[in-house]
Protein backbone atom coordinates (compact mmCIF):
# COMPACT_ATOMS: atom_id res chain seq x y z
CA UNK A 1 0.00 0.00 0.00
CA UNK A 2 1.31 3.48 -0.63
CA UNK A 3 2.72 5.27 2.67
CA UNK A 4 1.38 8.53 0.83
CA UNK A 5 -1.16 9.74 -1.92
CA UNK A 6 -1.38 13.98 -2.97
CA UNK A 7 -2.06 15.64 -6.02
CA UNK A 8 1.48 17.02 -7.94
CA UNK A 9 0.84 20.13 -10.07
CA UNK A 10 3.69 19.50 -12.64
CA UNK A 11 6.52 16.69 -12.22
CA UNK A 12 9.71 18.89 -11.85
CA UNK A 13 11.76 17.78 -8.55
CA UNK A 14 15.44 18.24 -7.35
CA UNK A 15 15.75 16.84 -3.46
CA UNK A 16 19.52 16.56 -3.83
CA UNK A 17 20.92 14.69 -0.89
CA UNK A 18 17.98 15.24 0.93
CA UNK A 19 14.76 12.93 1.65
CA UNK A 20 11.90 13.42 -0.33
CA UNK A 21 10.03 14.13 3.28
CA UNK A 22 10.29 14.58 7.34
CA UNK A 23 11.74 11.58 9.18
CA UNK A 24 12.18 9.49 5.59
CA UNK A 25 15.26 8.12 4.22
CA UNK A 26 17.51 10.51 2.39
CA UNK A 27 18.08 7.37 -0.58
CA UNK A 28 16.22 4.52 -2.02
CA UNK A 29 12.98 5.73 -2.56
CA UNK A 30 10.33 5.24 -5.59
CA UNK A 31 7.44 7.74 -6.99
CA UNK A 32 4.20 6.84 -8.73
CA UNK A 33 2.73 9.20 -10.74
CA UNK A 34 -1.24 8.41 -12.74
CA UNK A 35 -3.59 10.60 -14.18
CA UNK A 36 -4.50 11.79 -17.53
CA UNK A 37 -2.68 13.88 -20.11
CA UNK A 38 -4.62 16.48 -22.96
CA UNK A 39 -2.17 17.62 -25.68
CA UNK A 40 -2.83 20.89 -26.78
CA UNK A 41 -2.66 20.29 -31.09
CA UNK A 42 -2.20 16.98 -33.00
CA UNK A 43 0.86 15.78 -33.76
CA UNK A 44 3.70 13.94 -32.31
CA UNK A 45 5.02 14.21 -29.09
CA UNK A 46 8.71 13.04 -27.33
CA UNK A 47 8.54 12.61 -23.92
CA UNK A 48 11.93 12.45 -21.98
CA UNK A 49 12.31 11.61 -18.11
CA UNK A 50 15.44 13.97 -17.29
CA UNK A 51 16.71 11.88 -14.25
CA UNK A 52 20.14 10.07 -13.36
CA UNK A 53 18.03 7.02 -11.76
CA UNK A 54 15.61 5.12 -13.22
CA UNK A 55 12.27 5.55 -15.01
CA UNK A 56 9.25 3.86 -16.49
CA UNK A 57 6.79 5.37 -18.87
CA UNK A 58 3.33 4.55 -19.93
CA UNK A 59 1.12 6.66 -22.45
CA UNK A 60 -2.30 5.07 -23.49
CA UNK A 61 -1.41 2.00 -21.68
CA UNK A 62 1.91 1.83 -23.94
CA UNK A 63 5.31 1.70 -22.07
CA UNK A 64 7.26 4.26 -24.04
CA UNK A 65 10.32 4.69 -21.44
CA UNK A 66 12.28 1.83 -19.38
CA UNK A 67 15.54 2.25 -17.98
CA UNK A 68 15.15 -0.14 -14.92
CA UNK A 69 17.24 -2.56 -16.37
CA UNK A 70 20.10 -0.92 -15.28
CA UNK A 71 20.78 1.79 -18.07
CA UNK A 72 21.29 5.17 -16.06
CA UNK A 73 21.06 8.10 -18.88
CA UNK A 74 20.57 11.78 -18.06
CA UNK A 75 18.06 12.50 -20.34
CA UNK A 76 16.11 9.54 -21.59
CA UNK A 77 13.94 10.07 -24.40
CA UNK A 78 11.13 7.98 -26.17
CA UNK A 79 10.06 7.64 -29.84
CA UNK A 80 7.42 9.94 -31.39
CA UNK A 81 3.59 8.85 -29.74
CA UNK A 82 0.60 10.33 -31.79
CA UNK A 83 -1.29 12.34 -29.40
CA UNK A 84 -4.91 14.33 -30.75
CA UNK A 85 -5.68 17.96 -30.08
CA UNK A 86 -7.79 18.13 -26.53
CA UNK A 87 -8.20 14.05 -26.33
CA UNK A 88 -7.52 13.13 -23.13
CA UNK A 89 -4.76 9.85 -22.90
CA UNK A 90 -3.60 8.07 -19.42
CA UNK A 91 0.35 8.50 -18.49
CA UNK A 92 1.76 6.91 -15.87
CA UNK A 93 5.42 7.30 -14.74
CA UNK A 94 7.10 4.93 -12.04
CA UNK A 95 10.16 6.47 -10.66
CA UNK A 96 13.24 4.99 -8.22
CA UNK A 97 15.95 6.82 -6.92
CA UNK A 98 19.39 5.11 -5.33
CA UNK A 99 21.81 6.60 -3.07
CA UNK A 100 23.05 10.12 -4.04
CA UNK A 101 21.66 13.12 -5.40
CA UNK A 102 18.06 12.36 -6.47
CA UNK A 103 16.28 14.78 -9.33
CA UNK A 104 13.38 14.28 -11.96
CA UNK A 105 11.53 16.05 -14.70
CA UNK A 106 8.86 14.55 -17.28
CA UNK A 107 9.42 16.65 -20.15
CA UNK A 108 7.96 16.86 -23.87
CA UNK A 109 8.71 18.01 -26.90
CA UNK A 110 5.54 19.30 -28.46
CA UNK A 111 5.12 19.07 -32.72
CA UNK A 112 8.06 21.68 -33.87
CA UNK A 113 8.99 22.69 -30.06
CA UNK A 114 11.78 22.04 -27.40
CA UNK A 115 11.86 20.08 -24.42
CA UNK A 116 9.66 21.61 -21.83
CA UNK A 117 8.06 20.08 -18.41
CA UNK A 118 4.84 19.11 -19.02
CA UNK A 119 2.67 22.31 -17.92
CA UNK A 120 0.04 21.72 -15.35
CA UNK A 121 -2.53 22.79 -17.83
CA UNK A 122 -2.53 19.45 -19.68
CA UNK A 123 -2.56 17.39 -17.08
CA UNK A 124 -5.55 15.97 -14.97
CA UNK A 125 -6.02 14.04 -12.19
CA UNK A 126 -6.60 9.93 -12.02
CA UNK A 127 -10.62 9.47 -12.01
CA UNK A 128 -11.26 12.16 -13.87
CA UNK A 129 -13.51 12.58 -17.05
CA UNK A 130 -12.09 11.24 -20.45
CA UNK A 131 -14.45 13.64 -22.30
CA UNK A 132 -13.00 16.75 -23.93
CA UNK A 133 -12.65 20.13 -21.95
CA UNK A 134 -16.36 22.00 -22.96
CA UNK A 135 -15.40 25.42 -24.78
CA UNK A 136 -14.83 28.07 -22.71
CA UNK A 137 -13.23 26.33 -20.19
CA UNK A 138 -9.67 27.20 -19.35
CA UNK A 139 -7.59 25.14 -16.77
CA UNK A 140 -5.23 26.50 -13.88
CA UNK A 141 -2.51 25.44 -11.86
CA UNK A 142 -2.95 23.87 -8.88
CA UNK A 143 -1.52 25.07 -5.78
CA UNK A 144 1.97 23.63 -4.95
CA UNK A 145 2.46 20.06 -3.76
CA UNK A 146 4.18 19.23 -0.54
CA UNK A 147 6.98 17.15 -0.63
CA UNK A 148 6.48 13.39 -1.76
CA UNK A 149 6.71 10.50 0.22
CA UNK A 150 8.63 7.39 0.39
CA UNK A 151 8.05 4.08 -1.10
CA UNK A 152 5.89 2.78 -2.57
CA UNK A 153 4.36 6.69 -2.44
CA UNK A 154 1.97 7.29 -5.13
CA UNK A 155 1.45 10.69 -6.45
CA UNK A 156 -1.32 11.56 -9.38
CA UNK A 157 -0.69 14.74 -11.50
CA UNK A 158 -3.53 17.36 -11.00
CA UNK A 159 -5.52 20.35 -12.95
CA UNK A 160 -8.48 21.92 -11.97
CA UNK A 161 -10.76 23.43 -14.79
CA UNK A 162 -12.14 26.58 -14.10
CA UNK A 163 -14.52 28.82 -16.48
CA UNK A 164 -12.96 31.57 -18.51
CA UNK A 165 -13.93 34.96 -17.34
CA UNK A 166 -16.71 36.61 -19.14
CA UNK A 167 -15.50 39.51 -21.42
CA UNK A 168 -16.99 42.98 -20.88
CA UNK A 169 -19.08 43.85 -23.75
CA UNK A 170 -17.59 47.63 -25.64
CA UNK A 171 -20.49 50.30 -24.58
CA UNK A 172 -22.77 50.85 -27.67
CA UNK A 173 -22.78 53.94 -29.26
CA UNK A 174 -24.82 56.94 -28.12
CA UNK A 175 -27.44 57.91 -30.31
CA UNK A 176 -27.16 60.35 -33.49
CA UNK A 177 -30.06 62.17 -33.64
CA UNK A 178 -31.74 62.58 -36.69
CA UNK A 179 -33.20 65.89 -38.04
CA UNK A 180 -37.02 65.56 -38.64
CA UNK A 181 -38.61 65.59 -41.78
CA UNK A 182 -41.79 67.49 -42.36
CA UNK A 183 -44.47 65.96 -42.97
CA UNK A 184 -47.09 67.26 -44.74
CA UNK A 185 -50.70 67.67 -42.85
CA UNK A 186 -53.76 65.41 -44.34
CA UNK A 187 -57.24 64.97 -43.26
CA UNK A 188 -57.82 62.66 -41.09
CA UNK A 189 -59.25 58.68 -42.21
CA UNK A 190 -62.50 57.52 -41.08
CA UNK A 191 -61.69 55.07 -37.79
CA UNK A 192 -62.33 51.32 -39.28
CA UNK A 193 -65.57 49.20 -36.88
CA UNK A 194 -63.80 48.04 -33.13
CA UNK A 195 -65.18 44.69 -33.76
CA UNK A 196 -64.71 44.01 -37.42
CA UNK A 197 -60.84 44.67 -36.80
CA UNK A 198 -60.42 42.19 -33.99
CA UNK A 199 -62.49 39.52 -35.88
CA UNK A 200 -60.21 39.61 -38.86
CA UNK A 201 -57.03 40.05 -36.94
CA UNK A 202 -57.86 36.86 -34.61
CA UNK A 203 -58.89 34.72 -37.66
CA UNK A 204 -55.80 35.39 -39.13
CA UNK A 205 -53.74 34.68 -36.33
CA UNK A 206 -55.55 31.03 -36.29
CA UNK A 207 -54.92 30.32 -39.48
CA UNK A 208 -51.47 30.81 -39.21
CA UNK A 209 -50.82 29.00 -35.66
CA UNK A 210 -52.55 25.77 -37.55
CA UNK A 211 -50.39 26.23 -40.75
CA UNK A 212 -47.49 26.24 -38.31
CA UNK A 213 -48.51 23.26 -36.30
CA UNK A 214 -49.00 21.37 -39.55
CA UNK A 215 -45.57 22.02 -41.12
CA UNK A 216 -43.56 21.09 -37.86
CA UNK A 217 -45.33 17.72 -37.14
CA UNK A 218 -44.93 17.12 -40.69
CA UNK A 219 -41.33 17.81 -40.32
CA UNK A 220 -40.97 15.55 -37.09
CA UNK A 221 -42.67 12.68 -38.72
CA UNK A 222 -40.21 13.31 -41.46
CA UNK A 223 -37.03 13.31 -39.56
CA UNK A 224 -37.54 11.36 -36.23
CA UNK A 225 -36.82 8.22 -36.96
CA UNK A 226 -38.85 5.27 -35.31
CA UNK A 227 -37.18 4.61 -32.06
CA UNK A 228 -35.57 1.32 -30.46
CA UNK A 229 -37.33 -0.75 -27.38
CA UNK A 230 -35.71 -0.55 -24.59
CA UNK A 231 -33.40 -2.79 -23.64
CA UNK A 232 -34.04 -6.20 -21.62
CA UNK A 233 -31.38 -8.55 -20.28
CA UNK A 234 -31.08 -11.88 -22.05
CA UNK A 235 -29.07 -13.72 -24.53
CA UNK A 236 -28.32 -11.66 -27.87
CA UNK A 237 -27.03 -12.18 -31.61
CA UNK A 238 -25.14 -8.76 -32.36
CA UNK A 239 -24.93 -8.17 -36.01
CA UNK A 240 -23.33 -4.82 -37.67
CA UNK A 241 -25.57 -3.08 -39.87
CA UNK A 242 -23.01 -2.60 -42.65
CA UNK A 243 -21.75 -6.34 -43.11
CA UNK A 244 -24.16 -8.06 -41.46
CA UNK A 245 -21.55 -10.31 -39.60
CA UNK A 246 -22.32 -10.70 -35.94
CA UNK A 247 -20.18 -9.69 -33.32
CA UNK A 248 -17.18 -12.31 -32.79
CA UNK A 249 -14.08 -11.74 -30.33
CA UNK A 250 -11.52 -14.60 -30.93
CA UNK A 251 -10.52 -16.46 -27.32
CA UNK A 252 -7.21 -14.96 -26.43
CA UNK A 253 -6.10 -18.06 -24.28
CA UNK A 254 -6.72 -19.94 -27.59
CA UNK A 255 -5.64 -17.91 -30.91
CA UNK A 256 -6.26 -19.91 -33.16
CA UNK A 257 -9.78 -20.92 -32.46
CA UNK A 258 -13.16 -19.36 -31.81
CA UNK A 259 -14.49 -18.88 -28.20
CA UNK A 260 -18.01 -19.95 -29.73
CA UNK A 261 -17.09 -23.28 -30.68
CA UNK A 262 -18.45 -24.90 -27.81
CA UNK A 263 -20.90 -23.21 -25.74
CA UNK A 264 -19.54 -22.71 -22.40
CA UNK A 265 -17.49 -25.95 -22.52
CA UNK A 266 -20.19 -28.35 -23.87
CA UNK A 267 -20.34 -29.06 -27.31
CA UNK A 268 -23.52 -30.63 -27.59
CA UNK A 269 -23.92 -31.38 -31.76
CA UNK A 270 -22.09 -29.95 -34.88
CA UNK A 271 -24.97 -27.66 -35.83
CA UNK A 272 -23.76 -25.71 -32.76
CA UNK A 273 -20.28 -24.86 -34.30
CA UNK A 274 -22.28 -22.95 -37.54
CA UNK A 275 -24.83 -20.87 -35.21
CA UNK A 276 -23.95 -17.41 -34.80
CA UNK A 277 -22.18 -16.38 -31.75
CA UNK A 278 -24.07 -15.31 -28.50
CA UNK A 279 -23.76 -13.00 -25.90
CA UNK A 280 -26.12 -12.95 -22.15
CA UNK A 281 -26.64 -9.44 -22.02
CA UNK A 282 -26.90 -8.38 -17.84
CA UNK A 283 -27.90 -5.13 -16.88
CA UNK A 284 -25.81 -3.41 -14.52
CA UNK A 285 -26.29 -0.37 -12.02
CA UNK A 286 -26.79 3.40 -12.78
CA UNK A 287 -28.13 2.11 -16.81
CA UNK A 288 -24.51 0.12 -17.68
CA UNK A 289 -24.37 -3.16 -19.13
CA UNK A 290 -22.09 -5.87 -19.54
CA UNK A 291 -21.91 -8.73 -22.18
CA UNK A 292 -21.22 -12.45 -20.78
CA UNK A 293 -19.90 -15.42 -23.08
CA UNK A 294 -22.70 -17.62 -21.94
CA UNK A 295 -21.60 -20.47 -20.17
CA UNK A 296 -18.32 -18.52 -19.42
CA UNK A 297 -17.06 -15.59 -16.82
CA UNK A 298 -15.38 -13.92 -19.81
CA UNK A 299 -17.18 -10.52 -20.67
CA UNK A 300 -16.51 -8.44 -24.04
CA UNK A 301 -13.68 -5.23 -22.70
CA UNK A 302 -11.70 -3.03 -24.67
CA UNK A 303 -8.01 -4.15 -24.47
CA UNK A 304 -5.81 -2.87 -22.01
CA UNK A 305 -8.23 -0.03 -21.15
CA UNK A 306 -7.11 2.04 -23.66
CA UNK A 307 -8.87 5.32 -24.08
CA UNK A 308 -7.48 5.46 -28.41
CA UNK A 309 -9.61 5.40 -31.18
CA UNK A 310 -8.85 2.17 -33.09
CA UNK A 311 -8.41 0.33 -29.83
CA UNK A 312 -8.96 -2.95 -30.30
CA UNK A 313 -11.79 -5.30 -28.33
CA UNK A 314 -10.82 -8.44 -25.93
CA UNK A 315 -12.67 -11.51 -23.79
CA UNK A 316 -11.04 -11.14 -19.99
CA UNK A 317 -13.17 -12.56 -16.26
CA UNK A 318 -15.32 -9.79 -14.82
CA UNK A 319 -13.56 -7.72 -12.78
CA UNK A 320 -15.99 -4.49 -12.56
CA UNK A 321 -13.40 -2.47 -14.94
CA UNK A 322 -14.78 0.30 -16.41
CA UNK A 323 -13.65 -1.11 -20.17
CA UNK A 324 -15.68 -3.86 -19.34
CA UNK A 325 -19.09 -2.22 -18.82
CA UNK A 326 -21.19 -0.37 -21.18
CA UNK A 327 -23.96 2.15 -22.38
CA UNK A 328 -26.60 0.51 -24.78
CA UNK A 329 -28.72 2.95 -26.48
CA UNK A 330 -31.27 3.10 -29.44
CA UNK A 331 -30.13 5.09 -32.37
CA UNK A 332 -32.55 4.80 -35.41
CA UNK A 333 -34.45 1.54 -37.56
CA UNK A 334 -34.15 -0.55 -34.56
CA UNK A 335 -30.25 -0.23 -34.20
CA UNK A 336 -28.23 0.33 -30.61
CA UNK A 337 -24.91 1.89 -30.38
CA UNK A 338 -22.32 0.98 -27.60
CA UNK A 339 -20.46 2.56 -25.52
CA UNK A 340 -18.17 1.87 -23.15
CA UNK A 341 -18.20 3.42 -19.78
CA UNK A 342 -14.02 4.13 -19.54
CA UNK A 343 -14.15 5.89 -22.85
CA UNK A 344 -17.47 6.99 -23.92
CA UNK A 345 -16.38 5.98 -27.38
CA UNK A 346 -18.50 3.44 -29.79
CA UNK A 347 -17.98 -0.67 -30.63
CA UNK A 348 -17.15 -0.38 -34.28
CA UNK A 349 -16.90 -2.44 -37.54
CA UNK A 350 -14.00 -0.99 -38.78
CA UNK A 351 -12.91 -3.67 -41.30
CA UNK A 352 -15.90 -6.19 -42.43
CA UNK A 353 -13.36 -8.16 -44.55
CA UNK A 354 -11.15 -9.26 -41.53
CA UNK A 355 -13.62 -8.77 -39.10
CA UNK A 356 -11.99 -6.48 -36.90
CA UNK A 357 -14.16 -4.54 -34.07
CA UNK A 358 -12.51 -2.05 -32.85
CA UNK A 359 -13.70 1.32 -30.31
CA UNK A 360 -14.01 4.90 -31.91
CA UNK A 361 -15.63 8.28 -31.25
CA UNK A 362 -18.95 7.74 -31.98
CA UNK A 363 -20.02 9.74 -35.46
CA UNK A 364 -23.81 8.36 -36.13
CA UNK A 365 -21.61 6.40 -38.62
CA UNK A 366 -23.64 2.72 -39.71
CA UNK A 367 -20.85 0.34 -38.57
CA UNK A 368 -21.31 1.78 -34.90
CA UNK A 369 -24.47 0.54 -35.28
CA UNK A 370 -25.39 -2.78 -34.06
CA UNK A 371 -28.90 -5.15 -34.67
CA UNK A 372 -29.82 -7.17 -31.34
CA UNK A 373 -31.84 -9.69 -32.06
CA UNK A 374 -32.85 -11.93 -28.95
CA UNK A 375 -31.70 -15.60 -29.21
CA UNK A 376 -32.68 -19.00 -27.44
CA UNK A 377 -30.14 -19.62 -24.87
CA UNK A 378 -27.71 -22.27 -25.47
CA UNK A 379 -25.86 -22.10 -21.99
CA UNK A 380 -25.55 -25.73 -20.77
CA UNK A 381 -27.91 -26.74 -18.01
CA UNK A 382 -26.73 -27.61 -14.40
CA UNK A 383 -26.79 -31.24 -15.76
CA UNK A 384 -24.79 -30.61 -18.67
CA UNK A 385 -21.99 -28.45 -16.66
CA UNK A 386 -21.99 -31.25 -13.74
CA UNK A 387 -21.24 -34.43 -16.26
CA UNK A 388 -18.78 -32.46 -18.10
CA UNK A 389 -16.48 -29.97 -15.86
CA UNK A 390 -13.71 -32.28 -14.42
CA UNK A 391 -13.34 -30.33 -10.77
CA UNK A 392 -10.77 -28.77 -9.92
CA UNK A 393 -8.39 -30.56 -6.47
CA UNK A 394 -7.62 -33.78 -5.39
CA UNK A 395 -11.69 -33.90 -4.93
CA UNK A 396 -12.85 -32.59 -7.53
CA UNK A 397 -14.86 -29.80 -6.15
CA UNK A 398 -16.55 -27.76 -8.84
CA UNK A 399 -19.65 -25.71 -8.67
CA UNK A 400 -22.24 -24.79 -10.83
CA UNK A 401 -24.06 -22.70 -12.41
CA UNK A 402 -21.50 -20.41 -12.80
CA UNK A 403 -22.14 -17.16 -12.54
CA UNK A 404 -25.49 -18.59 -10.48
CA UNK A 405 -28.50 -16.49 -9.70
CA UNK A 406 -28.16 -17.87 -6.30
CA UNK A 407 -28.71 -21.15 -5.89
CA UNK A 408 -25.64 -23.56 -6.73
CA UNK A 409 -24.80 -27.06 -7.02
CA UNK A 410 -21.53 -28.27 -5.01
CA UNK A 411 -20.03 -31.13 -6.03
CA UNK A 412 -17.08 -33.53 -4.91
CA UNK A 413 -15.26 -36.78 -4.08
CA UNK A 414 -13.84 -38.33 -1.07
CA UNK A 415 -11.66 -41.21 -0.91
CA UNK A 416 -12.58 -42.13 2.50
CA UNK A 417 -14.86 -41.17 5.66
CA UNK A 418 -13.18 -37.57 6.30
CA UNK A 419 -14.49 -34.76 8.04
CA UNK A 420 -15.35 -31.85 5.30
CA UNK A 421 -16.65 -28.18 5.21
CA UNK A 422 -17.10 -25.06 3.25
CA UNK A 423 -17.06 -21.35 4.24
CA UNK A 424 -18.20 -19.12 1.64
CA UNK A 425 -15.71 -15.45 1.53
CA UNK A 426 -17.25 -11.62 -0.29
CA UNK A 427 -14.61 -9.77 -2.25
CA UNK A 428 -13.50 -8.55 1.32
CA UNK A 429 -12.05 -11.90 2.28
CA UNK A 430 -14.76 -11.64 5.16
CA UNK A 431 -16.87 -14.88 5.51
CA UNK A 432 -20.25 -14.73 4.81
CA UNK A 433 -22.01 -18.18 4.64
CA UNK A 434 -20.13 -21.51 6.89
CA UNK A 435 -21.15 -24.77 6.95
CA UNK A 436 -20.86 -27.97 9.56
CA UNK A 437 -17.50 -29.20 9.50
CA UNK A 438 -18.37 -33.32 9.88
CA UNK A 439 -17.42 -36.57 8.95
CA UNK A 440 -19.13 -37.86 5.75
CA UNK A 441 -18.76 -41.05 4.13
CA UNK A 442 -16.51 -41.89 1.17
CA UNK A 443 -17.83 -41.53 -2.74
CA UNK A 444 -18.98 -38.96 -4.66
CA UNK A 445 -20.87 -36.06 -3.26
CA UNK A 446 -23.54 -33.49 -4.61
CA UNK A 447 -24.98 -30.54 -1.88
CA UNK A 448 -27.29 -27.49 -3.06
CA UNK A 449 -25.97 -24.20 -1.65
CA UNK A 450 -28.79 -21.25 -1.32
CA UNK A 451 -27.30 -18.22 -1.37
CA UNK A 452 -29.98 -16.04 -2.37
CA UNK A 453 -30.14 -13.76 0.43
CA UNK A 454 -26.56 -12.26 -0.25
CA UNK A 455 -25.75 -9.38 -2.83
CA UNK A 456 -24.73 -9.81 -6.39
CA UNK A 457 -20.73 -9.85 -6.95
CA UNK A 458 -18.01 -11.96 -6.63
CA UNK A 459 -17.50 -14.37 -3.86
CA UNK A 460 -14.80 -17.46 -3.26
CA UNK A 461 -15.99 -20.83 -1.97
CA UNK A 462 -13.84 -22.45 -0.12
CA UNK A 463 -13.71 -26.46 0.64
CA UNK A 464 -11.39 -28.17 2.99
CA UNK A 465 -11.53 -32.07 3.38
CA UNK A 466 -9.26 -32.82 6.60
CA UNK A 467 -6.26 -31.05 5.98
CA UNK A 468 -6.68 -29.80 2.33
CA UNK A 469 -8.17 -26.54 1.02
CA UNK A 470 -10.06 -26.28 -2.68
CA UNK A 471 -10.23 -22.94 -4.05
CA UNK A 472 -12.68 -21.89 -6.47
CA UNK A 473 -14.61 -18.16 -8.05
CA UNK A 474 -18.21 -17.81 -7.78
CA UNK A 475 -20.35 -15.34 -9.37
CA UNK A 476 -23.81 -14.32 -8.39
CA UNK A 477 -25.75 -12.00 -10.61
CA UNK A 478 -29.71 -11.13 -9.15
CA UNK A 479 -29.86 -13.34 -6.56
CA UNK A 480 -33.47 -15.14 -6.35
CA UNK A 481 -34.89 -18.18 -5.67
CA UNK A 482 -34.74 -20.19 -8.69
CA UNK A 483 -36.21 -23.59 -8.70
CA UNK A 484 -33.61 -26.37 -7.69
CA UNK A 485 -32.03 -28.67 -10.66
CA UNK A 486 -32.26 -32.29 -10.32
CA UNK A 487 -28.91 -33.70 -8.80
CA UNK A 488 -26.66 -35.50 -11.42
CA UNK A 489 -24.73 -37.39 -8.16
CA UNK A 490 -25.79 -38.85 -5.58
CA UNK A 491 -27.30 -36.05 -3.13
CA UNK A 492 -25.58 -35.88 0.11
Amino acid sequence: MPLQQRLDPSINFNWGKGAPGPDLSDDNFSIRWEGLLAAPSTGSYRFIGKTVDEVRVWVNGKKIIDTFNGSKIGATGSSGVGLAAGEKTTIKIEFAAGEGDAQFQMLWAPPGQAPQVIPTTYLYPQGSSNLPDPAGTAVAAAPAAPKPAPAPAKVVAKAKVEPKPREAKPAAPAPVEQPKAEVAKAAPAPKPDPAIAAAKVAAAKAAADKAKADKAAAKAAKETPPAAPALEPGIYVLTSRTSGKALEITDPSHPNSRLYDAVGGVDKNADSRNQAPQWRIERLADGYYRLVVPGNNRVLEVLGSSTSNGAEMDLWPYYSGNNQVWRIEPTEDGYYKLLAKHSNKALTARDSAAGTVQQWRYTGKENQMWKLKPAKSEEPTAQDMATSRPGVGANKMSIYPNPSNGVVQLRYQLPEEIPMGWVLYNQNGAPVRVSDYRRQPAGAHHQTLDFTGLPAGDYNLRMTVGTVTTREQLQLRNPKADPVPTAPLGSN
